[in-house]
């Protein structure tokens, strides 16, 4: 019997593949949602931004790199040497999801924490914010999602699905939500930003992964 629908299929199968990293992911989601339902967006960023030490201060400006687009060609040429289609796969998923991430950004245009608070500082008073000292902070109106999580969790999901110890996944996981928490540590993002941005790079991946077995099925067939 014809199979009806083989993405669902596809799609069911590698999130099976995934499970050591969506598992935690979906387990942190929840905690996120239940945080931000009994806080507000303002809470919640004044809380993380009164957390800062100089340990954080020297090692989440570092850690942030890990997302950048300098770090996305890096990885990908690394794995291309090691691996080409893995390497091509990872690339492609960074371009992609890249894509529909700046797409969001420009249709949402929603304003980083700087700006967003130095308005409402005009009618209302506000805590002091701490600065990283030596970062330059962004000030545009491209905060949601955040780009650094889309790309830190591209990378966690691809090398996840096609890491034979699957229990790698968790360093994965790991490495993507400090890079996201970065974002938020040096006033770059929101919480509602990363959380987005992180969603987006793990749902758009799986979608890219189902889609090429789709491709490799029909390519193999006789």
């Amino acid at each position: 019997m014809k199979e009806r629908n083989p993405f669902l299929r596809y799609f069911r199968e590698t999130c099976v593949s995934l499970k050591w990293l969506l598992g935690p992911f979906f387990i942190l989601l929840l905690l996120v949602l239940s945080m931000r339902i009994i806080y507000s967006r303002q809470e919640v960023y004044f809380y993380i931004n009164g957390l800062h030490t100089g340990v954080g201060d020297w090692l989440f400006p570092k850690i942030t790199e890990l997302g950048s687009t300098a770090a996305c060609i890096v990885l990908t040429v690394i794995l291309t040497i090691y691996n080409r289609r893995q390497g091509l796969m990872l690339g492609a998923a960074y371009i992609l999801n890249s894509v529909v991430s700046f797409s969001l950004k420009a249709l949402v245009a929603f304003p980083r924490p700087r700006p967003y608070f130095l308005e409402r500082a005009l009618t209302e008073k506000l805590p002091d914010i701490y600065y990283v000292p030596g970062i330059t902070v962004l000030d545009d109106f491209r905060s949601f999602p955040s780009g650094h999580s889309v790309c830190a969790f591209t990378a966690a999901t691809i090398l996840s699905y096609y890491a034979k110890n699957k229990y790698l996944s968790l360093l994965y996981f790991l490495l993507a939500v400090l890079v996201a928490y970065s974002r938020m540590y040096m006033s770059h993002h929101f919480l509602e930003d990363v959380t987005a941005g992180a969603m987006l790079g793990i749902v758009l991946s799986v979608v890219w992964l189902s889609l090429i077995r789709i491709v490799d099925k029909r390519v193999s067939r006789p």
